[in-house]
């Protein structure tokens, strides 16, 4: 294939995807919990310019001349890695008694249905007909804490502890302990969908730690964190993206109306 055509070809397939990435992060800008995705592009085939290295063999020996000697230029662009931001989003009051945020590195944990733990930052969190702690998608908080019947009010501390007060109690009674883990890598986690991620070999295993211990972070109730995404980054990107683009259209119009006229490279 002539190699501008295939230039124009990979930079069109790339940063159309690159496009969804973006177009991915704007839908989420206000998703508690959601972190923002970045493509990561990398060359392809990289050759040499072999005019330049005949030039600078002949030319005197000399540091320069050794540095000069492996300029590369590629045939094309692709797509390396989608990475995450797992920088902290904005927290927010909602006054709602079952929202929690973390404040800080960690992430709770969720039981799948097949017994599997997965990870989020997500806390809007709601109550099963047993009182039991589920996020939004239904996946019971782990480890398990049940509201009795009865209680009038809920309480989360920063620590992660858990009250509620029941009748005529005159003290709160302590239900249970939110639990975070920490990853040594979050970035490679593997996402899974629905705001949540699974352990990989590249994120390494999970610390599981109290909030408030070790860097993990704290609970924040009646909160949420919202997503990180900058709207204003987003739409830089978009336009970015979508110069690229017609440049790489026009170029393969240009290369199209070349080889009509006889044209060679």
């Amino acid at each position: 294939m002539i190699s501008q055509l295939h230039m124009a070809k990979t930079t069109l397939i790339a940063f159309q995807q690159s496009m969804q990435v973006v177009a991915n992060n704007v839908a989420n800008a206000q998703t508690p919990g959601y972190k923002g995705r970045r493509m990561e592009f990398e060359t392809m085939y990289p050759l040499t310019f072999q005019r330049a290295i005949t030039e600078f063999e002949e030319a005197a020996g000399g540091p320069r001349n050794k540095r000069r000697k492996v300029m590369e230029y590629g045939q094309g662009v692709r797509i390396a890695a989608v990475s995450k931001n797992f920088v902290q989003g904005a927290i927010e009051i909602t006054n709602q008694p079952y929202d929690m945020a973390i404040s800080g590195h960690g992430l709770f944990q969720f039981r799948m249905a097949d017994g599997s733990i997965a990870y989020g930052r997500a806390g809007n969190l709601h109550l099963d007909r047993e009182g039991n702690f589920l996020n939004n998608n239904g996946q019971p908080l782990e480890p398990a804490v049940r509201v009795p019947d009865g209680a009038t009010d809920i309480i989360v501390n920063d620590q992660g502890r858990v009250f509620v007060q029941v009748g005529t109690d005159s003290a709160p009674r302590e239900i249970g302990q939110i639990i975070l883990a920490q990853f040594q890598n979050p970035a490679g986690l593997k996402e899974i969908g629905q705001n949540l991620y699974l352990e990989t070999d590249a994120s390494g295993p999970p610390r599981l730690e109290n909030p408030g211990k070790n860097g993990v972070g704290s609970i924040q109730h009646k909160a949420l964190e919202f997503s990180n995404v900058n709207i204003i980054d987003e739409m830089m990107s978009m336009v970015m993206i979508q110069r690229i683009f017609d440049v790489a259209v026009k170029a393969v119009k240009a290369t199209d109306e070349i080889l009509k006229k006889g044209g060679g490279f």
